[in-house]
Order: structure tokens, then sequence, then C-alpha cells
């Protein structure tokens, strides 16, 4: 089809706006819960279609969220009033019933909100500063309320205090309803003489209106309304004519015939359709639009105020390529609107995968910048660079929070989303859909028919055995209750930092079990157990005994020592298991204490390293393995609250800490009298490339570029901070193995990196056969852990997604690392055997 420009001219002189709804009132009520909770509104002239119109809250001077609620396609009259409220109930007991009445959460606001209210996307009026959290200004109205001063017009987003009666904070405590107050709201009074919102220089005539015409005639080009630049090239009325691509919540796409291109690659021949679709118009279908142009936080739409369904269409449209990287290549607002395709693209993040049906792709993962270069050096900074680089979305398109469903979420195994197949980080998405632009960044709103990911998970660990295997395995705080008189077990206890009930703990275990079997390791270090001693009842021993029922016999046996001091006092602990049969315990298992420091009164303090010396059977070779749990980068140290300097910036809080902890650790195993054979391992808190890792490697000062120092305030070196001279000469077996394995993704950052470690000592890393990480939790949906499964993905509950299944994933939020070695038989040996 033929088309040329067709446009309503936007004239030079001033114009004015019609506003033809005004928010007259808000409401904080004294019911339980606040309610009610609503917004009254005020209709200036009579309306035929309402759905062009919409609310939307702005919660403690967060900003706008946008229109949050659109009214249904319905007319309303002038002089009458339109409430919106979060609860019906609630506003009915406290005002009775009303016409023209809404529920909506969007109006679940306290007395320091502001609202918005839109038309066609765009805000006419606001009450309170949405920038601004009200609490103390003028505009609060907590428990209370707010009414519009007759004749006041609207602001156009502008809030003026002094259009506004206000009631005062707490006038409507201990109040019943709103007849019977001693401060009622006057409700339903507001009245103005307004009809239009004038730009100040005076009025003028308006512009002229063009008529939506037939199908197939002639029409705006829709790269001529996109152009060349991050706004829209024509403002005002169009009539554009498409082919429909796909839906959003509040809308749909229409892409430009082909043989209508064009021929600009700096164009986009796609754009969005505000409003709803008239019946019968599909994907497909060629649409006929008069509406006005526009953009709604950056995203280029046009506004619908009437459309003809032409019928099905006689070209179909091809999505563009957006490659991976597409930075440099690809600039993707000229593809705004338009049908497009992302292939393997590598998931980075799931952060809002179940709350808004968001996932998170770019050209590979995300790295933490410290785990991949040492700081402050070009390569970090080029890590660093690189975290905000290439990302684009793949949404569901219904607009909703907390969706029971993603739409567009399926796999072969399963239609729809449960335990088994859930997305990972990491894994790859094939997608195609309408580009939409929306909270800064670009998306593809898929069908299910248009989403592909592939997983990569891994069933078993790819690790090369040895003659001994040896793994570090955080299990996320493992605490299995406190036993009572009648002998039940509560979780209601001070001490317990995990599952909050028999079920949690269940799932939890069920999880940890499954992951310990199919690691199959001879000795285990394991991080966050509960720090209950080791008699029978202990964490230790149940999940042992929970161990041995599953393989069927007893395998697995735990280190212990007669005095339970020699775990520590913090409620969490390292603890160690091992199969009796493949090796031997050598003495009782011993702990290193590791430095506190005083924190301005408070002390601040990490757990006991675990040593453990082993005599492999088969072969009579020995070794030793030591388990640690440094302090968190959760909580602050005394170098983060007193002018903390960058390297302690970039390598989180306690560093210098972890750092004292480092060099306390390598001397004590010095003195120690160990096998030549000794591994490190455990949840040292620290990245691969930073300062405490550094120190028990290969830390030199004129390598790294900087001189590392101890913290402060600690039992060594009388609370002085000394410089460290030299490393302690183990072997980072990662860096050998497997440089780009890790075992953690953090979510403040949704980067990767490896937080867990195993060290060796030269004559262990001679001995390593393989090494690996199983990436069975760092990478898993955070939903699909126990207590988040159990509470809101629970088909047992009614819930369509169902998180509650038992496997290794996400049986811990750390992944578990993995070494084997090779023995040989010690000279004496064979003289003996």
């Amino acid at each position: 089809m033929n088309k040329w420009l067709l446009v309503a001219p936007v004239l030079a002189a001033s114009f004015s706006v019609q506003a033809d709804l005004m928010i007259s009132g808000v409401v904080d009520g004294p019911l339980p819960n606040g309610l009610p909770k609503a917004v009254e509104i005020y209709v200036t002239s009579d309306i035929t279609d309402l759905s062009v119109y919409g609310v939307g809250s702005a919660n403690n001077g967060g900003g706008s969220d946008g229109q949050e609620f659109t009214f249904p396609a319905e007319s309303v009259t002038a002089g009458s009033y339109i409430y919106v409220a979060s609860d019906t109930a609630g506003f009915e007991a406290f005002f009775g019933p009303m016409d023209n009445f809404h529920e909506s959460g969007s109006m679940s606001i306290n007395g320091d909100d502001a609202i918005e209210l839109f038309k066609n996307g765009a805000v006419i009026d606001v009450y309170g500063d949405i920038n601004v959290d009200g609490t103390g200004e003028v505009w609060d109205h907590l428990d209370g309320w707010a009414y519009r001063n007759t004749n006041a017009e609207p602001n156009l987003g502008v809030f003026d205090a002094s259009d506004w009666t206000y009631s005062g904070t707490n006038a409507l405590d201990g109040e019943t309803t709103n007849a019977s107050a001693a401060a009622p709201m006057p409700i339903a009074t507001f009245t103005t003489t307004f009809t239009t919102i004038d730009d100040g220089e005076g009025p003028t005539e308006p512009p002229p209106s063009i008529s939506l015409g037939s199908c197939y005639e002639p029409a705006t080009l829709i790269s001529a309304v996109q152009g060349s630049g991050d706004e829209v090239a024509i403002s005002g009325q169009v009539v554009v004519e498409g082919i429909v691509t796909g839906f959003n919540d509040d809308g749909f796409f229409v892409q430009e015939e082909y043989s209508d291109s064009d021929g600009n690659d700096a164009t986009s021949e796609g754009i969005f359709i505000f409003g709803t679709p008239s019946a019968g118009i599909v994907a497909g279908s060629v649409v006929r639009v008069l509406g006005t142009t526009g953009e709604y936080y950056d995203n280029s739409q046009i506004s619908a105020e009437t459309m003809l369904d032409c019928g099905p269409a006689a070209e179909v449209p091809y999505p563009v390529t957006i490659p991976m990287p597409f930075s440099g290549v690809l600039d993707l607002e000229s593809v705004e609107g338009m049908l497009a395709e992302v292939t393997d693209a590598t998931i980075y993040t799931l952060d809002n995968f179940t709350r808004y049906g968001e996932i998170n792709v770019s050209d590979g993962l995300k790295w933490t910048p410290s785990d991949v270069a040492v700081p402050l050096s070009p390569e970090f900074y080029e890590a660093e660079a690189n975290a905000d680089a290439n990302i684009l979305l793949i949404a569901d398109d219904s607009g909703s929070q907390y969706p029971s469903t993603i739409n567009y979420y399926s796999t072969p195994e399963f239609d729809g989303l449960n335990y088994a197949n859930a997305p990972r980080v990491g894994d790859t998405v094939t997608a195609s859909g309408p580009v939409f632009y929306s909270f800064g960044d670009y998306r593809i709103l898929p069908t299910k028919d248009a989403f592909a990911v592939t997983s990569k998970r891994e069933a078993l660990p790819e690790v090369s055995g040895g003659d001994v295997t040896i793994a570090s395995f955080n299990v996320l705080n493992y605490f299995n209750g406190e036993p009572l008189s009648d002998g039940t077990v509560t979780f209601d206890y001070d001490a317990n930092r995990g599952a909050d009930s028999a079920e949690e703990f269940e799932l939890q275990q069920a999880r940890i079990v499954e992951a310990l079997i199919a690691i199959d390791a001879d000795v285990v270090g394991l991080i966050e157990i509960e720090n209950d001693g080791f008699k029978r009842g202990s964490a230790i021993h149940q999940l042992v005994n929970e161990l041995n029922k599953a393989v069927g016999k007893r395998v697995y046996s735990y280190a212990r020592n007669h005095n339970p001091a020699v775990t520590g006092t913090d409620a969490i602990s390292n603890a160690i298991i091992y199969k009796h049969r493949q090796v031997a315990k050598l003495g009782q298992m011993r702990g290193i204490e590791l430095p506190t420091q005083d924190n301005n009164g408070d002390t601040v303090a990490m757990r006991n390293a675990l040593v453990q010396r082993f005599v492999h059977k088969r072969t009579g070779d020995t070794f030793a393995v030591v388990v640690n749990h440094f302090k968190s980068k959760g909580s602050q140290c005394f170098e983060d609250q007193n002018s903390p300097s960058e390297l302690d910036s970039i390598q989180g809080s306690c560093n210098a800490l972890r750092v004292s902890a480092s060099v306390a650790l390598g001397k004590a195993l010095n003195k120690m009298w160990l096998p030549k054979k000794v591994l490190i391992l455990g949840d040292l808190n620290a990245y691969s490339q930073e300062d405490p890792i550094a120190v028990l490697t290969d830390y030199s000062p004129q390598e790294r570029g900087y001189t590392i120092t101890t913290a402060v305030n600690t039992e060594m070196n009388d609370g002085e901070s000394v410089p460290v001279k030299r490393g302690f000469g183990y072997k980072a077996v990662k860096e050998e193995f497997e440089p780009n394995g890790f075992s953690y993704f953090f979510y403040g950052s949704d980067q990767v990196g490896s937080l867990d470690h195993i060290l060796a000592s030269p004559a262990a890393m001679r001995s390593v056969v393989d090494f690996g990480h199983w990436n069975i939790n760092a990478l898993e949906l955070y939903q699909t852990q126990y207590d988040q499964a159990l509470t809101y993905y629970n088909g047992e509950l009614g819930d369509q997604i169902d998180f509650t299944g038992v496997g290794p994933f996400r049986s811990s939020d750390h992944d578990p690392v993995i070494i084997s070695l090779d023995m040989k038989k010690p000279w004496y040996w064979h003289k003996r055997h």
C-alpha cells in the first residue's frame, strides 16, 4: 500500500489543553489497616471513553511509579465524581456506597504518598510532590484528608499546596464513619468553573482535527513518526496503518509493511499503540489507528482515539536480529516498537523474574571485578565497565506484579514453570517479539511459541576422580531445631538462623542430602551448620544419620573433639564429614581461633577454622583439611566506619579483618605438625583477586602494586595495623584448573564470583587430578529456595507455580567446590605393608 504523511499540523502559537478530570480529594482513613485509602476525582466535562485516563501513586518520595490503574471504557458526565479506593468494604464502611466506584491496589497509600492522574499516559494533575516523602509536609494527611478548594485548576503535575484544605494529621483517629466524624471530609462538594488550562500566551484556535479515513487510504509512515532521534519526530494527531505484531497489558504494537519501509536503519518501522484493541484484532491483522503521538517514560507511542480492523495482512513481518553483543553495532532505539529477535543470549540475572516476569540477558555473565582482576588494575576497571553493557530484557506482557504464571515461559519438559524447569543464571535464551522501552531498559515481549531457554544444569559434578575426593559445601544455616520436654522439636528459638518450621527443615535437609550424595566426596568441609556440639541430636549428628539412611548403609562419619569449645561460640560453625572406609582420622579435630575486632565497643568475630588430619587407607598417604568461614561483607568493621579507603570499599566490609584472619591462619598452620599435603578450604568471603586470598597465596607488594595491611583493634600486633610482607605460598587451585569457575551470585550487583575456595600447599598442588565448581545453587532462581518455595510457590497451597520439588538444586546459596588428589604410598608404608 502507498502511504504519505498525513498529520494534524502543530501550530507555532500557544494552545490550550483540555482537562476533563481533576483530583478533588484524598483520604487516609482510621479503620483497621488504615482504611479507607482513596482518591476522589471530579469530572469537569462529559467523557465518552474513560479508558484513556488512569491513576498511580508515588510512595515515600520515590518518584513516579507511572500509571498503575486504568479506568474501564465507560462514559461519565460533567459534575460527577469518581472514587478509586484500595478496598471496597473499607470505603463503604466509612463513606457508604458511591456511584462511579473502582477498587485498585494502586491506592494502597499512606498520608505521606503522592497521587498522579494521567491522560493518554501523560500527567494532568497531581496531589503532593512525587519526589518528596510527605511526612511532616503541609500536604501530609496521615489518618486524615485533604480537599481541593472550589474553582482550583488542574496543575499538570506541579503541585500547589495553597489549592487545598487539610484536616491535619490524625484528625480522623478513632472515628468510625465520615458522617459522625468531628472533622468530616467534605466529600462530593468540590465544584469548578474551569474548563481548560492555558499556557499564559492567551487563547488561540485549537489545531484542526483529522479523520481516520478508510483502510488502505494514505496514512503517515510509522518511520516518519519515530524519526531517527530518541523521541517522536511528529507531534499531534496522526493516522498510521500497519501489521499487529504483539500485545501489552495496555495496548499493542504495529509495524509498517516491508513494502512501505523507508530503508533507513536509523528509523524504527514499529510503534506502540496505547489503548484497547478493537474486537477481532489479532497478531497479523492490519489495523488503522488515529491517535496522538507522544513519549511515555521515553517509550514512543500513539495514544489511540479510534481504529479500524482492516483484516489479515498480506505480508508477514520478519524480526530484525539483535546481536549479542550489540553495543557499537545496533542502537536499540532504532528498533523500538519493531518485531525483533535475540538468539543464544545469556541470562545474567533473574532478580525480577517472579515479580515482573523479566529475564535479563546479555552477551555473557557479569563478573565481580575483584574476582577477575586485582583491585585498581586496568583489568578491574574494564570488568566494572562491562557490568552495564549489552543489557536486554525478556518480559511478560501482563504488566502485573507477582503474576500467577509467566505467560511466555514454557519448556519442552513442562508447559509452565516448576522446580525442574525453572530458568537459571547462565542459561541461554532465544526470543522474539516487539521491542518496548520501560524503566530504563529495552525489552522484548515474546509469546510462548517465540521463546526458548536452554538449561545448563549439570546432573552430576564433572570432576575426574583421583584416589581421594574432597569438597567444600556451605549448607546455608542448617539448624535442626531445639527438642522440647514433650518430645517435639521447635524451630522458634533465639539461636536459630535456619528453617522456621519442621516443613521448611525437611525440604532443606532433603536437598542437602541429595547434593552430598551426588558430590560423593571422601571428605567434605561443611560451612554454616548449627554449632550445638557433636552428641546425638546435634545438627552434625542428624545430617550424617540422614545421609547414611539415604545411601542405605553407614558410609559417613564426622570429625569431632571431646572439647566442644573447639568450634567456637558463634551460633554457626564449620564441620567435617568423611567416608570412614576410605580415610581414617589422625587425632582429634582441632580449632584455630581467628582474630576479633573491637569496633567502638562492639566485638566483630568470625568462626573458628577447623583442622583435621587424615590418612588414606589404601595407600597410607596423609593429608589435612582446614575448613574456614571468614567474616562476611554484610556488616561493617572499624575501617568501614572510619574513612575507608578505595581498596576497602571495592573489597567490601571487613576486608582488613579478613586479611588479619589470613595472616593468623597462615601462621597457625605453620606452627602445627601437619602432613605436607594441606588444603585450606571453605567460604573465605573474599573474591579470587582480593587481599585475603593474595595473602594466603603468592602476594608480594611489588607485584600487586600496593601494600596490603591488617586490621586495627585486634589481638594481633598490639592492636595496630601492620603491612603484610609476603604471602604464605598456598596455591589457588582454581587458577590452574578452572579459572572461569565461580561459586556465588550476588543479587546486589547481579554478578558472579568465587567466595568459596580450595587453596593447596605445594605438595598437595602437585597431587591434584582435577578441580571444579558444581553450579547447583548460585545460579538457581532464588524463589526455588526451600523457605521461599514453601511460602509463595507451593502447589499444595493452590499456587500455579510450584518450586517445592526435591533435588540438589538450590540446596544452598553457595556452590560446592570439589577437588580430587592422587595419593602416594610413603616409603615406610611399603616396609610395613
